[in-house]
């Protein structure tokens, strides 16, 4: 009986590239595994995700990134950030002072011992005063900061935030036992502490899938998709039985305020920022670091979890990409050291491969930095210059002929290094069935124009 052909929405060198990088990432740190997401967030629709996790001392594939949870650690203060833009108890000349990159923060009314105190640190303590904005919290990742901003929220407001952008729900994508991820109720809230520890990413577990639809609002003006994995499904006759569609959940946040959170998280990246490392040379991106401890059982473990959270391109992001190393043991355990390199690289790979969007800006700041206003220099107004945009497909004359090329052999291949070889060769591919390629429409040793489909059956 004929059954249904079903079209995913992974992109096969895509995801050769997350499986590559995470593994390369896991060997170079020693550490337990990993996760990488790679998601569109106009469409919600996953372009590649990997998972590696150490069972019986072997590294092995799972899909952990929708079912396994941990706290996100600084990834999430951006939310915090949200919640206060999104409620104007901020704007861009408040600040909080850190001292000596600690708070001994008070738990109780009228304190009088110790015990009374949550001493709060930042994780890169610099001595003396600091007065840091909202900005420089995000970019410089204090947790004392953060914290401390915090308290302007009440218990609801910072709740409906983190439930807005998806935490604590199911994503809803096609795979079962998707974990709905942690986060409690006010009314189950200790008192102060779990305000601060929120504004931190601690006592909110989530799955790097879920961490990768929130940063897709971020992208998206503030709209929650989502996430799917199916994109089309033909019956018998080639018919279209299901075509995916953006599915809009909810609206986290006003496009202004999503638009002022990039901003946020390209200051993160930027020069003194923590996610500094990720920076491509000639494409820009945007995205936030986070380093937090594995928490095993109720009990935090002296083990860490380093992630990586990104927007690419930084204007009009295509593509959201989630990074996260479990318990690196070689090197430093921060996302800083860990994830945002990793991120560095695949995306380098992704578009060497001609695998993304070429619509970032170069490089050059001058013609990068978006502000409400003109840029002013030493009391001088500055002309903003004109981005280049480089178009993706690449255009072509109506004289230029893409060149024709023979079809590799990749029959008994398994359709991944299939897939890859054709890629290479500047194919597109229609995929039938899954396991080892069987045949090939056109055949093997045929010449075909680059930019060709060629039709794998695999069984």
């Amino acid at each position: 009986m004929p059954g249904h052909d079903v079209y995913l929405t992974l992109d096969a060198e895509l995801q050769d590239i997350a499986e590559r990088g995470l593994e390369d990432a896991i060997a170079a740190s020693d550490a337990d595994g990993g996760d990488v997401v790679f998601l569109h967030p106009n469409t919600g629709e996953i372009l590649a995700i990997a998972s590696r996790v150490t069972l019986n001392g072997r590294l092995v594939s799972s899909p952990a990134a929708i079912h396994t949870t941990f706290e996100p650690g600084s990834t999430a203060k951006i939310f915090t950030a949200a919640a206060l833009l999104a409620l104007s108890l901020v704007d861009s000349t408040d600040t909080e002072e850190v001292v000596d990159g600690r708070w001994r923060m008070p738990i109780i009314e009228n304190p009088t011992r110790p015990s009374h105190y949550r001493t709060i640190e930042d994780s890169h303590r610099e001595t003396g005063v600091l007065t840091l904005s909202l900005s420089d919290a995000i970019r410089v990742s204090s947790n004392v900061a953060m914290a401390k901003f915090a308290e302007r929220l009440a218990p609801e407001q910072q709740y409906e935030m983190l439930r807005a952008f998806g935490f604590g729900n199911r994503t809803g994508i096609e795979f079962p036992s998707e974990s709905e991820g942690r986060l409690a109720p006010p009314h189950r809230w200790t008192r102060r502490m779990t305000p601060a520890s929120l504004a931190m990413g601690y006592e909110l577990a989530v799955t790097p899938l879920q961490l990768a639809v929130a940063y897709g609002a971020i992208a998206n003006n503030g709209i929650v998709l989502s996430p799917a994995v199916v994109k089309v499904i033909r019956g018998p006759d080639e018919e279209v039985v299901y075509q995916h569609g953006p599915e809009p959940v909810r609206r986290a946040v006003p496009p202004a305020v999503a638009a002022t959170l990039r901003l946020l998280l390209r200051g993160a990246v930027g020069r003194g920022g923590t996610g500094e490392r990720a920076q491509l040379g000639k494409y820009l991106l945007v995205g936030k670091t986070g380093t937090s401890q594995r928490l095993r059982e109720g009990r935090y473990l002296n083990e860490y979890t380093g992630s990586f959270a990104s927007l690419f391109p930084q204007d009009e992001p295509e593509l959201v990409v989630i990074v996260k190393i479990d318990n690196p043991q070689v090197g430093s355990y921060y996302g800083a050291q860990t994830a945002a390199p990793a991120t560095k690289d695949m995306l380098n790979r992704a578009l060497a491969a001609g695998r993304l969007p070429l619509e970032g800006r170069a490089s050059d700041t001058r013609a990068t930095r978006r502000t409400p206003g003109p840029s002013r220099r030493a009391g001088r107004s500055v002309p903003r210059t004109a981005p280049t945009v480089i178009p993706w497909p690449p255009t072509q004359s109506d004289t230029a002929t893409a060149p024709a090329r023979p079809v590799p052999k990749v029959i008994g291949l398994s359709v991944r290094k299939g897939v890859h070889a054709l890629h290479q060769r500047g194919f597109e591919v229609r995929l039938r069935g899954l396991g080892r390629i069987e045949r090939t429409s056109p055949g093997a040793g045929q010449f075909m124009r680059q930019g060709g489909t060629v039709t794998v059956w695999a069984q």
